[in-house]
């Protein structure tokens, strides 16, 4: 995959229809990984677990006052998305050495997005909520990084509407492969409804997350590694393999750019933005 001169800024969707798959941990640390290569970097916390609130700082984004967030500007035609941008932290907010990551922003999560889908179901245009509300200030952004829910509901609908591509985070088990068909149905279907919208983006990546480095842990890992790419080929992005410093770096509120920058799991991810085209910019 190259990136293309013509896709500004680059939207890109982290998708999979169930939880736990890697998508937050992806978003945060690719975002991260982006915006120290020197692009100004959206994450959009669309889930409503706000695993990518968390991770950049923003532990209970629900609670912070008169603080907008993504399910203000769904549901308060006056809330536009730029009220619910903060910038990305290094660290706990308000904590005393929390710093803020500079090129990287988030449009803050809330708990009340688990109420989206039944707000949506009677929305004028409902699909196309997120596009509508990027719309605006995605020329401020080179990336886009869509955090999606573990479903394939209208909030995902809306979410691939927006975007420009699609990556799938899965583990790599047989299960989990499988369920990567649901997700290409659920692209075509967009493009087949919505094409006279815009709907273009397609599956453009698949990014095993939480491999095994070693066989004894499991020899379903290492088939479905192989499975894979016998079946996506080229769009199999470079894994990003089973790391205690995951967890720990999200437990401490620090991406892993910043938690652990010499770790194995920060150079996967270092990894997977080249696989994807980006190269560090130099000075603008």
């Amino acid at each position: 995959m190259t990136v293309q001169a013509d896709l500004v800024p680059r939207i890109i969707s982290m998708t999979n229809q169930v939880g736990g798959s890697g998508k937050s941990t992806s978003a945060v640390n690719l975002g991260a990984q982006l915006a120290d290569f020197g692009y100004t970097v959206l994450v959009v916390d669309a889930d409503d677990q706000c695993d990518a609130s968390v991770a950049l700082g923003y532990e209970y984004p629900d609670d912070l006052p008169d603080q907008k967030t993504i399910y203000h500007c769904l549901t308060e035609k006056e809330t536009k998305l730029s009220e619910a941008i903060v910038p990305a932290l290094c660290g706990p907010h308000g904590e005393e050495g929390t710093k803020v990551i500079d090129n990287l922003f988030l449009v803050l999560g809330s708990g009340e997005m688990e109420n989206a889908e039944q707000h949506l179901t009677t929305t004028m245009g409902r699909e196309l909520w997120l596009k509508n509300l990027l719309e605006p200030v995605k020329g401020d952004f080179d990336v886009v990084l869509i955090d999606c829910p573990g479903s394939l509901g209208l909030v995902v609908i809306g979410a691939i509407l927006a975007s420009d591509e699609v990556i799938a985070c899965i583990k790599p088990g047989y299960k989990e492969l499988r369920g990567l068909t649901r997700i290409e149905q659920k692209i075509e279907m967009v493009k087949d409804t919505f094409g006279a919208n815009g709907a273009h983006a397609d599956l453009s990546g698949v990014l095993l997350v939480d491999v095994p480095t070693h066989r004894s842990q499991g020899a379903v890992w290492d088939d479905g590694k192989k499975m894979a790419q016998e079946t996506y080929g080229d769009l199999v992005l470079p894994a990003v393999r089973r790391s205690t410093k995951i967890p720990e770096s999200y437990a401490h509120q620090k991406v892993l750019l910043y938690f652990d920058r010499a770790g194995e799991a920060t150079s996967d991810y270092l990894a997977v933005a080249k696989g994807m085209g980006f190269k560090r910019l130099t000075k603008r």
